[in-house]
């Protein structure tokens, strides 16, 4: 099988979005901790024509990265791109299990992917515009970009405040932005690139559901400059730029993708 390996963590509106714009010509592996995501997305994307496999994981569980490593080595083709959108959010999941998936197993997944890094593979993190509003001390910003990452679960319980589920997604959105700037110094030693992507409020399930439970991510929403919600296809077009050859000069950098509503929070009052 003559063909570049695509990874896709989380089956979401946003994975789903993304693996219609990368999969063409290349295979691509399907990553989700539901067996009904995972069916339904395979079928559909066989559907389309796509040369497609799946993978049921939870990416908080220990051995997850030695199991994604696993099914790369069986694929026996290039990894072109990793695309990590896994993750839960404050409505969906404790404090703990958020720290779990979405700061260790991001960070844990980073590096155990690097032995199958080539010269122009591309990882991608959905981080969040989240990750702006958590202050944390330049000690705690440096435990998070370049800590042991089997123990940053365990490091951010400690912290004050660490059992509020939105401060919890913060931090660990935070974590997923400094980790990806740390770690891309690592992967560009293998000529690959390695950004993340911060997106506001997002039509996905997820999304949808914070509107919905959160009036003051509804308030985002209203007051967001360009005057919608964002679509998971917004997403989609960015990834594919940052995938492309045009982003060879990106590496080590967050893209918050936000409708410009970091802006409007911090500067509204002085126009």
């Amino acid at each position: 099988m003559n063909k570049e390996l695509v990874i896709i963590t989380g089956l979401g509106a946003m994975g789903l979005a993304c693996a219609r714009r990368l999969g063409t010509g290349r295979h691509l592996l399907l990553v989700d901790n539901s067996s009904e995501r995972l069916h339904e997305a395979e079928q559909a994307l066989a559907e389309d024509g796509h040369s497609v496999e799946s993978l049921l994981l939870d990416l908080g569980a220990s051995d997850a990265g030695q199991r994604l490593a696993e099914r790369i080595e069986a694929a026996g083709v290039a990894l072109r791109l990793l695309l990590h959108t896994a993750a839960v959010s404050p409505t969906q999941a404790s404090a703990r299990t958020i720290y779990q998936v979405n700061l260790e197993g991001t960070a844990y997944m980073l590096e155990q992917l690097t032995p199958y890094l080539a010269p122009g593979s591309v990882g991608i993190v959905i981080a969040s515009m989240a990750g702006q509003f958590v202050s944390l001390t330049p000690e705690q910003e440096q435990a998070l970009a370049s800590g042991p990452a089997q123990s940053l679960a365990a490091l951010a319980a400690n912290w004050e405040g660490s059992e509020d589920t939105n401060r919890a997604y913060m931090v660990a959105k935070r974590g997923n932005q400094l980790r990806v700037e740390a770690e891309a110094l690592r992967w560009a030693r293998h000529g690959a690139r390695l950004v993340s992507i911060s997106p506001g409020i997002i039509s996905t399930a997820q999304g949808r559901q914070e509107v919905a439970e959160q009036p003051q991510v509804a308030q985002l929403v209203h007051d967001c400059p360009v005057g919608r919600i964002g679509t998971p296809e917004d997403i989609a077009a960015c990834v594919e730029w940052l995938a492309s050859p045009a982003a060879g000069f990106v590496t080590g950098t967050d893209l918050r993708i936000d409708g410009g509503t970091i802006a409007a929070l911090r500067w509204a009052s002085e126009r």
